[in-house]
């Protein structure tokens, strides 16, 4: 049996441009990986009116609403209102919330306002959800044919309380088919190249579903397997990768739904290797990207943005004579850099970037998009240059780092 799910996310500051929603992707991540299918993403401004058909659309849709945003303690917080309005009857106060909210705030010393009371006030019907790591608590509560689960939009509140109080609570329905995932990643073809080789596969209706995703450059076909079990839905997804791989060919360089630099991180400790970086047009994305990872200080050194040629001189010690020669961005200047770094920072290994990522700054022998890259490791220095397709500065950025990940993942780590 098929359970719907939504997810409503509330806010003007969403409407409005001002945050982008992260939220909604995490969820639904969640709910489908206990069997729920997610069938929608809403979002609304705070606006009563719009709060109030947007409420009442997705729940008269789905089975399982999930909403975030719209309880705090100021007056242009109107979910708990709006959701009592939908549910005819009036706020109630639930004192155990209070007392929680209360001694949240005194125990960090912080004063309790006179406001902070309209976030124990609940719709009728609702049962309260506690937040353990701030002052609003969400709440459970039917609405038209839904259950519907509301929870702070602050990320971090909102993630634990859903794993803690509304996943568990989720999972105990009966019928649900979990849902496995399973990422192959795509460097070299386009979209429509790579949908040609796979089209036999991405026909409706089949389990594993199988789909591509464009980011950046980089194409993610993902397989998307429902099952009776979480064990028997990931089966079904190796058995399908298997019969993709040979189609996929050398524009296959990973696997798994872990983000690139993750893998990265990984196969470096694993292989007790260490990296640094010398960055010119990517402008740090690969340090920063990098140490997003947890536990990364094991294995990345440090890294140098050398935008400048004279900074390059400086910092990583290009020759000048090179500079002059070859043009910043050519795959000499790429190579010693590599090297400086690897030099620097004493890793085993150091990747460098270097290229035009516009709009300007092309020429018929390095239109924009022209990126060279290297990597210094024990073994010496291996340089190359991509031609990025001229897709902007953000995707020739992206494309980038793209690239250095795929060197990383494919260059042999043992001695």
């Amino acid at each position: 049996m098929t359970v719907a799910a939504e997810v409503l996310a509330i806010g003007d500051e969403l409407v409005h441009g001002g945050m982008l929603d992260t939220n909604s992707k995490w969820i639904a991540g969640q709910l489908e990986a206990i069997g729920l299918a997610v069938r929608r993403f809403t979002v609304t401004s705070d606006d009563p009116g719009d709060l109030r058909a947007a409420l009442a659309e997705v729940c008269a849709r789905a089975d399982v609403v999930v909403a975030t945003g719209g309880l705090g303690p100021t007056l242009d917080d109107r979910t708990r209102d709006v959701v009592a309005e939908l549910r005819g009857g009036p706020l109630w106060f639930h004192a155990p919330s209070w007392d929680r909210l209360r001694g949240w705030l005194q125990g960090r010393g912080r004063p309790v306002p006179d406001s902070n009371r309209r976030q124990a006030m609940l719709p009728p019907g609702a049962v309260p959800l506690d937040n353990p790591i701030g002052t609003a608590p969400g709440f459970a509560v039917p609405l038209g044919r839904a259950e519907l689960f509301v929870l702070p939009g602050v990320p971090r509140e909102m993630q634990r309380m859903l794993l803690e109080q509304v996943v568990p609570r989720l999972a105990a329905r009966p019928g649900l088919e979990p849902v496995a995932q399973h990422w192959l990643r795509v460097l070299g073809p386009s979209e429509a190249a790579l949908g040609e080789r796979i089209e036999p596969y991405m026909a409706a209706g089949r389990n594993p579903a199988v789909g591509i995703t464009a980011s950046g450059g980089l194409l993610t076909v993902r397989l998307v397997a429902a099952a009776a079990s979480r064990e028997a839905a990931h089966a079904a997804c190796l058995a399908t990768a298997a019969e993709l791989r040979p189609l996929l060919g050398d524009w296959l360089f990973a696997e798994g739904t872990e983000e690139l630099h993750e893998l990265v991180a990984a196969r470096l400790a694993a292989a007790r290797r260490t990296l640094a970086v010398a960055e010119s047009c990517t402008g740090g994305l690969l340090a920063a990207r990098l140490v997003d990872v947890a536990g990364v200080s094991a294995v990345f050194q440090g890294g140098v943005v050398a935008y400048s040629d004279a900074s390059k001189q400086a910092l990583l010690g290009v020759p000048a004579d090179l500079l002059h020669a070859h043009g910043a961005v050519s795959e000499p200047v790429a190579a010693a850099m590599a090297a400086g770094a690897r030099q620097r920072f004493h890793a085993d290994f150091a990747v460098a970037t270097t290229g035009i990522a516009g709009p300007e700054g092309g020429s018929p022998q390095k239109p924009v998009g022209t990126v060279c890259f290297a990597l210094a490791r024990p073994a010496g220095v291996a340089a190359w240059t991509v031609r990025i397709p001229d897709l902007g500065r953000v995707f020739v950025r992206d494309r980038a780092v793209f690239e250095v990940w795929r060197a990383l993942l494919r260059e042999p780590l043992a001695d």
